[in-house]
């Protein structure tokens, strides 16, 4: 009885040892990497202690089972960085801890940082040892065993390698392909599979390797061109984002002329259900508002992921995750202060190119007038009371699809085209106007005609 006692009493205070020595490694639920890579020969290596826990997601193998929390036990995580860097220590039963954190400097990967011309920041210095390419989606680098100093390589040879979906993909941040030791001498350790899709087994073991928290890549406005401009009205823009991680279920756009989202605020989307990845305003979900003239604007995104937990407000800045892709110059005069947390709208309409030419009628070889009658706008009347285009106001290009035409002049309102050929031609004029917004237009397609021949009665003899 003494002994059952004894014993009663050793194993929570051996559970508190080890989870004293273990929690000293790194907490796990700051770490944006879940799930389960396989291996055969050692079974699963967890990336993440939330994943681990009693009721048989991760099969242990210590002598004593202890029924905690998950990371109560083992607190273990890897991270992968804004930098693309990995961080942080996976875990298997059998191996213990995997580092990814260079915590012996002095020993350092086998091939002594050859895999980093593909992610240059990964280096001894920031004691990094594996990376994440964007441009090939595929892992670079080590992961090494704690004990005993095994490294694990995770490009190796063997086929298909280890990636990381896209950020473009709907669901970004799954890992799949293998990862091997052709670390010398060789061992019997074998593949490391990042996801059951390798061998078709996830119908029977769903295991895989994710970025799990919801996280932003790139936040993108106005995203809208001068095309765009010209086609469809100056006063609209297009939010975007690319996720890094995570699972979207829902979404919330704020947009506001103050750098703030407490109200009031210029509009609030309110919570939308979807995964989709913009947002256009004016738009379908976003109507009773419209964008002002010349007008510097903040906007803030946030995401509701599969569990339905709201994310903190993401906000556009071009010094993190934001990128300002048209009207960068006049964002930057408008709100000099601030200018990388804002874009800012056009001044006005953008300019109306037309023209007219006479005659209707064109005959190769002679001369025909091409006059413009297009029209711009000011900021005093940003989209009424347009003006007319005159030279010395506005630019304009003329150009045609007959390399053989002759133009009198490419850049005044108005202009003789002598044609070269018959051939159907068409011509073209670009109109700038004094904020050198430009527009383009072109005529329909042309018939170019030769001159009959005279004919001349003749009186027979």
């Amino acid at each position: 009885m003494r002994i059952k006692h004894l014993l009663f009493l050793l194993l929570p205070l051996a559970a508190l040892v080890l989870s004293s020595f273990l929690n000293s490694v790194k907490a796990a639920d700051s770490d944006n990497i879940r799930g389960r890579a396989y291996n055969s020969t050692y079974g699963y290596i967890s990336f993440n202690c939330l994943d681990d826990d009693g009721a048989g997601r991760f099969p242990f193998t210590f002598p004593f089972f202890f029924n905690l929390p998950p990371c109560d036990f083992s607190q273990h995580g890897v991270n992968l960085k804004a930098d693309n860097n990995f961080e942080g220590m996976a875990w298997n039963p059998s191996l213990g801890f995997i580092d990814f954190s260079l915590n012996n400097p002095l020993d350092l990967p086998p091939d002594n940082y050859a895999f980093n011309s593909h992610c240059p920041t990964c280096t001894a210095a920031n004691s990094c040892t594996a990376c994440y390419n964007e441009a090939d989606q595929r892992i670079y680098g080590w992961g090494q065993v704690v004990i005993g100093g095994r490294w694990l390589e995770l490009n190796g040879s063997i086929s298909p390698q280890t990636t990381m979906t896209n950020y473009t993909n709907p669901q970004p941040g799954i890992f799949s392909g293998y990862a091997s030791t052709n670390y010398i001498p060789a061992d019997d350790f074998g593949s490391i599979s990042f996801n059951c899709s390798n061998d078709s087994s996830c119908y029977t073991d769903n295991y895989y390797v994710w970025l799990w928290r919801l996280e932003l890549k790139e936040m993108s406005a106005p995203n809208w061109s001068f095309d765009d401009a010209c086609n469809t009205g100056a006063r609209k823009a297009v939010f975007k984002w690319l996720r890094r991680g995570g699972i979207q279920t829902a979404y919330r756009v704020i947009i506001n002329t103050s750098n703030s989202t407490s109200t009031p605020v210029s509009f609030d989307s309110g919570k939308i259900v979807g995964d989709a990845n913009q947002f256009s305003c004016p738009g379908p979900w976003c109507t009773g508002f419209t964008f002002n003239y010349n007008t510097s604007y903040y906007w803030w995104l946030q995401l509701w992921d599969e569990n339905d937990q709201a994310t903190d407000f993401f906000q556009f800045d071009t010094d993190a995750t934001g990128v300002l892709t048209d009207n960068i110059d006049h964002n930057q005069a408008n709100n000099p202060g601030n200018y990388k947390k804002t874009f800012t709208t056009y001044k006005h309409e953008f300019p109306s190119p037309y023209f007219s030419w006479d005659p209707l009628d064109i005959i190769v070889g002679s001369s025909t007038a091409f006059t413009s009658n297009s029209r711009y706008y000011t900021i005093a009347s940003p989209n009424t009371n347009s003006q007319l285009c005159i030279d010395g106001v506005c630019g304009f290009s003329w150009s045609a699809s007959d390399a053989l035409a002759t133009i009198s002049s490419t850049s005044t309102a108005t202009t003789t085209i002598i044609f070269g050929n018959n051939n159907n031609q068409s011509v073209y004029l670009s109109v700038t106007d004094p904020d050198a917004y430009t527009c383009s237009t072109s005529s329909p397609i042309l018939s170019i005609n030769y001159q009959l021949p005279i004919w001349k009665e003749v009186k027979a003899d």
